[in-house]
């Protein structure tokens, strides 16, 4: 869990920073593209002892049809990024409707929404690129909106994504905005909301390159490889 004093990533690199961290030139040549997502989704692969390398590769390749909680999530997220000042109570979006009024609290929504971002690791594979989106940041503050079902702290706590976010715009801290909700058919009922909040600690970056360059191993063994032999 990161250290609740957020580490100064102005400050000189000490012994074993990583390439990112010391300001190296990155070679000139074709970067692996990587996302957050895709981040995220070789952490859930390495947590599951079930999972075949094959599972991984459907996801990296975005083969997997969406389910009903993703495209929830993805109609969630496009009612926040949508949002203006006013209270929330009903809204539909995406034929999905979503009930604010079981709970009594004010969520605040910095102004600055939907960013991109990258960042770019040297790697043994090579460069790579590793890209995405943030919800909303305001100065060093990141905030992500999430919808579940059902709340587990845990799984949270280890996730890629906000060490991922924090160093790739250099943020302090990184705040889970997280709705329970109950879902009948495509109406979902909020129930309760549970802010989560990481902060930046020294060694961030060294453990978001160390996981990017696993992943960056992989894709190009079993994934540029494979499009080179097909003659893509």
């Amino acid at each position: 869990m990161a250290a609740e004093d957020g580490g100064d990533m102005g400050a000189s690199p000490a012994a074993g920073a990583s390439a990112w961290e010391m300001g190296v030139v990155v070679p000139r040549a074709t970067p692996i593209r990587l996302s957050v997502t895709d981040l995220e989704s070789y952490r859930y692969w390495l947590a599951d002892e079930d999972s075949t390398l094959d599972d991984l590769l459907v996801r990296l390749r975005h083969e997997e049809p969406p389910t009903p909680a993703m495209k929830a999530g993805r109609a969630f997220a496009k009612l926040f990024e949508g949002a203006g000042e006013e209270e929330i109570h009903n809204r539909e979006v995406d034929g999905w409707h979503f009930d604010f009024t079981q709970i009594d609290r004010e969520i605040a929504v910095p102004p600055v929404r939907e960013l991109k971002g990258s960042v770019t690791f040297a790697t043994p594979s090579g460069p790579v690129e590793l890209t995405g989106k943030v919800d909303s940041l305001l100065g060093t503050r990141i905030h992500d909106q999430k919808l579940t079902e059902r709340w587990e702290a845990e799984k949270y706590l280890d996730s890629l994504q906000w060490r991922a976010y924090l160093v790739m715009f250099r943020a302090d801290t990184f705040t889970y905005d997280v709705f329970q909700g109950k879902y009948e058919g495509r109406c979902v009922t909020i129930t309760d909301y549970h802010p989560m909040t990481f902060y930046t600690y020294p060694g961030i970056a060294r453990d978001v390159e160390r996981a990017v360059a696993e992943l960056a191993a992989i894709v190009r063994e079993h994934m540029q490889k494979n499009a080179c032999e097909s003659g893509q």
